[in-house]
């Protein structure tokens, strides 16, 4: 059964909340879908600095990509 995910964007001052979310099947895909979404953010110089935070329909931190490190590391932590 597919859970809800919403991909938050947050920065010191500022928040941007995912009122809408995306199933996935698995955090798996959760997490490789947010990197990818931190990375395309990242073309943008105004994301840099932000953080892409995944919440659970449990309200459950799933992962929290800060978008500079998407794009230097090209991994997730």
């Amino acid at each position: 059964m597919d859970m809800r995910y919403y991909f938050h964007l947050e920065s010191e001052t500022n928040i941007h909340l995912d009122h809408r979310g995306r199933e996935f099947a698995d955090a798996g895909g959760v997490k490789s879908y947010a990197v990818a979404m931190a990375r395309e953010l990242a073309r943008e110089d105004k994301w840099l600095g932000w953080k892409l935070r995944v919440i659970d329909a449990h309200n459950t931190e799933v992962i929290c990509v800060p978008i500079v490190d998407a794009v230097l590391s090209g991994s997730s932590s």
